[in-house]
């Protein structure tokens, strides 16, 4: 008898970790694991790269800080290639993912980390380490937070060619 492999998709939220809670209580010890955490956009270092004319840039102001939702750096990590900031993202990305794994009591999963869009990277990864199911939280939003901040676990739920578990 095959197992059960279930992909849970986490971020650093709450909501993420009552999704692997729900995923362990629902498959038990016989599944089989794949944690993934996407890290969306890497550091956005000032004067890094050229800009380019008709790419839209937010507008920030020299320090270190959040516009928008996107880290800034100004403190010399300009000086590292694109390559060892998205291994830095992804490194931290599959830490974050095995801590929510050990935190649910999920200690043999394979933890993931990507960077790149959440819901295509969920999607691939689904595909890629043959996941039977995609356990994924979700966020109550309502109004202007729809409109602004699109749906992960809704862009999963139309993408993916598994079964999706939402849990609330």
């Amino acid at each position: 008898m095959t197992k059960t492999h279930v992909l849970i998709a986490v971020d650093a939220t709450p909501r993420s970790l009552a999704a692997a809670q729900a995923a362990r209580q629902l498959f038990g010890d016989s599944a089989q694991y794949t944690v993934i955490n996407v890290a969306e956009q890497g550091a956005v270092i000032w004067g890094a790269d050229a800009l380019q004319y008709g790419m839209v840039y937010p507008l920030t102001f020299p320090g270190v800080g959040v516009v928008g939702g996107v880290p800034f750096v100004t403190d010399g990590a300009g000086n590292q290639s694109a390559s060892e900031r998205i291994n830095q993202l992804t490194d931290t990305a599959t830490q974050t993912a095995d801590d929510i794994a050990h935190e649910v009591g999920i200690d043999d999963a394979e933890a993931v980390g990507v960077e790149g869009d959440p819901a295509e990277a969920i999607v691939l990864a689904a595909q890629e380490h043959g996941a039977d199911v995609i356990v994924v939280g979700t966020h109550q939003r309502s109004g202007l937070a729809r409109l602004f901040s699109p749906s992960v676990s809704g862009a999963v739920l139309r993408e993916s060619t598994v079964p999706v578990l939402l849990v609330p």
